[in-house]
């Protein structure tokens, strides 16, 4: 990961990401992993850059900590949600965490980043309370504009930014994150929430957390097992 590359124009996109974006795609995440405060109420945004997420996560009830190792970011975060918890935490050196400390872990854009994806699912699995969730979303390796934009000439989205040193297949990254421990693996495949609004209601028709399609985004959504700690 080369730190050099995250500027304030690389986080241009999540500071202007409105609270109704914010929530049509997280809320989407927490529905596909069947999660609510109620059941899993310590919620860490691990990479969290400048808080998207945490505004709605706290707004609906879940007991919120963001981190991120840039401090740009974090700065932005807290201005979007000022009671949040913040951590300045670099995700290559492991969660900063006791063990158990949460009920869900949301890592949104992240694992791609990370050389070392196994030692950050261990962290996760070790920072999770027993019963506790991991969701994960990262680009897809089998997005059929991958190739589509090799032969247009075209650089695809994923390769597009220099930070991205581990992408994975859906199948991979599911492998992984059952080999860090986890249970009840489940993975889908779609495009990223702006794609056209035509896309959106039908999802919302249809009542689907992806557009069962070989797109451009991974989502997975494991469990650490109760009787683990």
């Amino acid at each position: 990961m080369t730190d050099r590359l995250y500027t304030k124009e690389y986080f241009a996109a999540q500071v202007s990401k409105s609270d109704a974006k914010a929530a049509w795609q997280y809320g989407r995440l927490l529905k596909y992993a069947g999660i609510s405060p109620t059941s899993h109420p310590r919620f860490l945004d691990a990479g969290c850059g400048a808080g998207p997420a945490l505004g709605f996560l706290q707004k609906h009830g879940y007991q919120v900590t963001g981190s991120d190792f840039v401090l740009y970011p974090l700065q932005e975060a807290h201005k979007r949600a000022p009671e949040v918890t913040l951590v300045n935490a670099d995700l290559r050196d492991g969660l900063p965490f006791v063990a158990n400390s949460f009920e869900v872990i949301l890592a949104s854009e992240v694992i791609e980043h990370l050389a070392e994806a196994e030692k950050f699912l261990a962290e996760c699995y070790r920072v999770l309370a027993p019963g506790g969730c991991l969701i994960l979303t990262t680009p897809n390796l089998w997005d059929l504009r991958r190739p589509w934009d090799k032969l247009r000439g075209k650089v695809w989205s994923g390769y597009q930014d220099p930070t991205h040193i581990n992408l994975m297949t859906p199948t991979r990254l599911a492998k992984l994150v059952s080999g860090a421990g986890f249970g009840q693996v489940k993975w889908r495949t779609g495009i990223k929430p702006w794609w056209s609004r035509s896309i959106r209601k039908l999802n919302f028709s249809l009542e689907l957390p992806y557009p069962p399609v070989i797109g451009n985004g991974i989502m997975v959504a494991a469990f650490k097992g109760k009787d683990k700690g």
